[in-house]
């Protein structure tokens, strides 16, 4: 075991902008940081009182907190992605099979082919099944997963090998497509891909740690200094350890626990472990990640009223409840992926009936990931919960589609709603879900703050939050839905010393660069770079 050295340098800040984060101590002039810690946060004079400390000059730059990531599939489809053919924004056919025959020619072999960022015709890109994907001509198992991870659609080979065929039952909270004869069409959704998925994503551990190391170095020039990892398989926990034992993990991590397999719901041995909190600041346990739906129009329960008349849609999944029920009597906090007004019903049944299980004095915090609509009243409902909610600004760039849908009893997409009744809101990328490269927290915030659908149309005015509110979401928001409101997210004395600094004012319609980033009171990346960074 080779932990990290420890950092003893002391640096101070000062000459420009600081944002706190801190609503205890709003106004600061300077930041003293020594052993990856803040030492000291106040007026300029504090700096006199370190004489010793190295002297950074902001120049009228602003420093702030580093920012969290709070749903950033890390050790999946993220790491994993550097090796699958690429195909965002390809809506045809020809262009999907045409980028997985060129991703097999620049990767020889007899492996798995994989494709991701599809978009199947639901959401605006083409239908795929396995007869298409036998055309690419090749016996190489292929599969191609939606954008969202909810779907996929394999080839011939792809379902031989993972054991479908017209006898495969449904999995309990899945669906195999079929054709009229009971053939499976190649489409799977939800807990249907678990067997394909556990083929595609499976590595040795020191090469998943070096898949997951690679990824992440690359968040550190976005500012982005620890993620929460929303569904780490036990195999993910162990290549994590092994980065964090051999001090290699470039940002810090919070792992949210989850089944063996990607879309289940049983966190299995996970719960005869350490509960949320155990670890340190560079690798620590979450809340336990369960699903109450997924994100296909079979798979989330929605309750819309619309002129008058409620239309009802998609159904919830009926395996959630008890694990949340079991995961917090054992100590742990639980997050729920919920997309539906439906589905955030049950879910916030769930918590209430929970909390009489929960252990004497234990805070249960609900979270809840994505709410995509969501109703007045379960706001208010999760506010009283001391709830919290991991949002993706991302998704602005489907707005469009959810604006025509003039919904009564609930809001799309209601990020101010939400903030201004008291829930606590962290702010994430789904990465690499969802229609964009979204790990840049300065283009999330200028999305939120405008509430654009990325082509400079702004939608849904009344959800429109400041910009500097959304650099707090990303920071002690996030934070605070991690549990780690003690250890990171605002400049504070104790806490880590994991900092960013900005170039330019902070306007959305101009926004700011990240100049540079410091990761344990060391600076890991420089805009501009006039040394070498170690």
């Amino acid at each position: 075991m080779t932990p990290a050295p420890q950092n003893e340098s002391m640096t101070a800040f000062t000459g420009g902008r600081i944002l706190t984060m801190d609503s205890g101590q709003n106004h600061a002039e300077a930041v003293v940081i020594k052993g990856g810690l803040i030492l000291d946060v106040g007026d300029a004079g504090i700096v006199e009182r370190y004489p010793g400390a190295e002297i950074v000059d902001l120049k009228g730059r602003t420093l702030l907190p580093g920012f969290i990531d709070s749903h950033n599939h890390l050790s999946s489809f993220s790491c994993f992605f550097s090796g699958w053919a690429d195909l965002f924004g390809l809506l045809t056919k020809d262009a999907v099979l045409d980028a997985l025959k060129d991703h097999a020619r620049k990767n020889p072999g007899n492996g798995w082919l994989v494709g991701f960022g599809w978009l199947d015709a639901r959401s605006g890109g083409v239908a795929l099944t396995r007869q298409d994907l036998d055309e690419i001509g090749s016996d190489r198992p292929t599969l191609v997963i939606q954008a969202t991870f909810h779907m996929s659609v394999a080839n011939s080979r792809a379902l031989d090998i993972a054991g479908i065929n017209g006898s495969t039952p449904d999995p309990g909270c899945g669906i195999i497509m079929r054709d009229a004869d009971g053939t499976p069409t190649g489409v799977l959704i939800e807990e249907a891909q678990a067997p394909v998925f556990g083929l595609t994503m499976k590595a040795g551990t020191h090469e998943h740690a070096d898949l997951i190391r690679a990824r992440a170095e690359e968040l550190l020039p976005f500012g982005v200094t620890a993620v929460h990892d929303p569904g780490v398989t036990p195999a993910a926990a162990t290549a994590y350890r092994l980065l964090h034992d051999e001090g290699r993990l470039p940002v810090s991590v919070l792992m949210m626990p989850h089944g063996a397999t990607l879309l289940d719901n049983r966190p299995g041995i996970w719960l005869d472990g350490p509960g949320t909190g155990s670890g340190d600041e560079h690798l620590r346990i979450g809340p336990v990640k369960v699903f109450a739906d997924g994100a296909t129009p079979e798979t989330v329960a929605y309750a819309m009223t619309i002129q008058g008349r409620t239309m009802t849609s998609g159904r919830y999944r009926d395996d959630f409840s008890e694990v949340l029920r079991d995961a917090t009597r054992r100590g742990f906090r639980v997050c729920v992926h919920s997309f539906g007004n439906a589905t955030t019903d049950a879910v916030l049944d769930a918590f209430e009936e929970a909390a009489g299980d929960a252990p004497a004095g234990f805070e249960m915090r609900p979270r809840l990931e994505h709410v995509t609509l969501i109703s007045e009243s379960q706001i208010r409902r999760l506010a009283a919960m001391g709830g919290c909610v991991s949002i993706q600004p991302q998704f602005l760039i489907r707005a469009s589609n959810f604006s025509r849908a003039q919904v009564e009893n609930a809001k799309w997409l209601a990020y101010a709603d939400l903030f201004r009744a008291g829930v606590h809101v962290a702010a994430s990328s789904d990465d690499p879900g969802g229609f964009m490269d979204a790990r840049d927290p300065i283009t999330g915030a200028v999305m939120g703050s405008t509430m654009s659908n990325g082509d400079g149309n702004t939608v849904f005015p009344d959800q429109v939050l400041p910009f500097e509110t959304w650099l707090w979401i990303y920071t002690a928001g996030s934070a605070y839905a991690g549990g780690q409101e003690n250890e990171r997210g605002m400049l504070k004395e104790g806490l880590v010393a994991d900092l960013v600094i900005l170039e330019g004012a902070l306007d959305p319609l101009n926004p700011p660069v990240v100049d540079e980033t410091w990761k344990d009171g060391r600076v890991v990346y420089r805009r501009h770079k006039t040394e070498k960074i170690a």
